[in-house]
């Protein structure tokens, strides 16, 4: 009877009725996932492609593979194993075979564009931009954006390009003069953030000058990881709440609100300047007097886009390349010949003969290609009907993606493909099956980035302007810069190198670097 009187207790205890509802939802998830991952494997649309079984089955084993920042290089390891197409989650394709450019990124007669993954792509708001937005709202908008980035535009704005590029040689000849060694990571950084805080806001952040950081720039990485950990926590719905709080602690999601509130500051007071200064709001505000005109918090939300996507990408290249340059000294060797024997005077140097140098451009080709600034996937929808993609038909809404350090660096798209040759870009016999169009850094059809015939231009100056006025020795510290880690953009550590001015006779006449005073003015 007391045993009886215990049982009957223990049934009505508070606390262990909370426990078997646990236990009871615990074990209902358990058999949901793994009915879910037989499912995935055994019945799914997509289960004949290739790919390694745990991402086939869950899709929390990419997600880990993206946190452990070595998405890219393992995903180049799964396409050296499976072939050209490789299933890296449940519903997700990724493609080396640059077909793919074609089938889902460009537009395609009597259909409309594929769709950016709208689990991958996070808007700062709920305003489109370049970066999210309809087919409708793209096409407006870029046509609107698109005069700041006009031949027109860039031929006026090259000056704000030579006042960044000269004002960066003299500071860098000052804090190198007692042959102290610099992070030059950083002035790169610095020069692209003022350059494009001139250019979106007709006022620079003033890094370069004062030799100091800016809170913006600080966080504009993190900001862009943010809102990556964000997309991939909205594909594990039953996780989302745990994996924010895990990847997404309160200082960063304060620090993505303010990368987003000061970036509309400070665009809410360049339309309220009246100048005609080549700058890109200047273009904007000039064509936007139509009834397709950018509103006001358009304006904003790709003011938002423009800066870090300009400066951050740029900046990555310049640094990427310097490494690989100063790694490769027969390719340093030939590049600094054709800088310092094409210009007499750093007066010289201009974006229009930096454009025709064969050697500078097969470098700048080469540096996109080894260490692209955007190395992460860039997934696109395919339409419920499915679509032909690579050859073979695809079911339709499947995330299909190109990951551009992959496709860019697999030996099925390049001989030599892990090596910095620039030559390849030339012309040379031995390089002939290389599949050139694998290389799209800017992405490809009407969603590619409009800012490319700029980033162009800045590279190639500033590129440039440094070889010609130093040469670059890399520090021990460095020696092993390349490979780190990344998430959506390198997580690149310092670049610590010493740069040694370049001898010439009349070093003290106008061919030297143009002094901080004469370049602010």
């Amino acid at each position: 009877m007391s045993a009886l009187t215990n049982i009957s207790n223990l049934h009505m205890s508070p606390l262990v009725i909370p426990f078997f509802v646990l236990i009871l939802i615990l074990g209902i998830g358990l058999t949901y996932v793994v009915i879910l991952g037989i499912y995935n494997v055994f019945f799914h649309p997509l289960r004949h492609y290739p790919g390694p079984l745990l991402n086939a089955c869950t899709r929390l084993a990419w997600s880990y593979q993206v946190i452990s920042g070595k998405s890219q290089f393992i995903l180049n390891t799964f396409h050296d194993q499976y072939g050209p197409v490789v299933r890296i989650g449940p519903n997700e394709l990724s493609y080396i075979d640059s077909r793919v450019w074609k089938d889902v990124y460009q537009s395609r007669s009597g259909h409309a564009q594929m769709q950016k993954d709208p689990l991958h792509y996070q808007k700062h708001d709920r305003t489109p931009s370049l970066h999210v937005s309809s087919d409708a709202d793209h096409t407006r908008m870029r046509r609107l954006i698109a005069h700041a980035f006009s031949e027109k535009a860039l031929r006026e704005q090259e000056s704000i390009m030579q006042q960044y590029s000269n004002l960066l040689m003299s500071r860098l000849q000052e804090v190198t003069k007692h042959g102290n060694a610099i992070n030059i990571k950083q002035w790169f950084h610095w020069t692209l953030f003022d350059l494009f805080g001139d250019l979106c806001f007709n006022q620079s952040f003033g890094c370069v000058e004062s030799g100091k950081s800016h809170p913006w720039v600080d966080i504009i990485g993190q900001s862009i990881n943010a809102f990556y950990y964000i997309g991939l926590a909205r594909r594990i719905p039953g996780l989302y709440p745990l994996i924010m709080k895990l990847l997404m602690p309160k200082k960063r999601v304060e620090q993505a609100e303010w990368h987003s509130q000061f970036s509309i500051e400070m665009a809410d007071r360049r339309m309220a300047m009246v100048t005609d200064r080549p700058d890109f709001m200047s273009f904007i505000l000039k064509h936007n007097e139509t009834d397709k005109a950018l509103t006001v918090p358009e304006i904003r939300s790709n003011c938002n886009v423009l800066v870090p996507g300009g400066s951050e990408t740029t900046s990555t290249f310049l640094t990427g390349t310097t490494w690989h340059l100063c790694k490769n000294p027969s390719v340093y060797k030939v590049l600094v010949e054709e800088i310092r024997s094409t210009f007499e005077n750093v007066e010289d140097i201009t974006i229009m003969k930096c454009a025709s140098m064969q050697y500078l451009n097969a470098v700048i080709e080469e540096g996109l290609r080894i260490y692209p600034p955007v190395p992460s996937n860039m997934p696109r929808v395919l339409p419920n009907e499915g679509a032909l993609v690579a050859g073979q038909w695809v079911p339709g809404g499947t995330s299909v993606c190109v990951a551009p350090y992959p496709m860019f660096v697999n030996s099925r798209n390049f001989k030599d493909s892990t090596s910095f040759v620039p030559e390849r870009w030339l012309g040379g016999p031995k390089y002939a099956n290389d599949d050139r169009f694998a290389l799209q850094p800017f992405s490809y059809g009407p969603r590619n980035c409009i800012g490319k015939n700029l980033a162009y231009s800045e590279m190639r100056l500033v590129l440039c302007k440094l070889l010609w006025n130093f040469d670059i020795e890399v520090m021990p510290e460095s020696d092993k810069w390349f490979p780190h880690d990344m998430v959506v953009v390198w997580n690149s550590p310092d670049l610590v190198v010493k740069l040694h001015p370049v001898a010439r006779e009349h070093r003290q006449s106008s061919s030297t670097v143009i002094s901080p005073e004469d370049t602010l003015a």
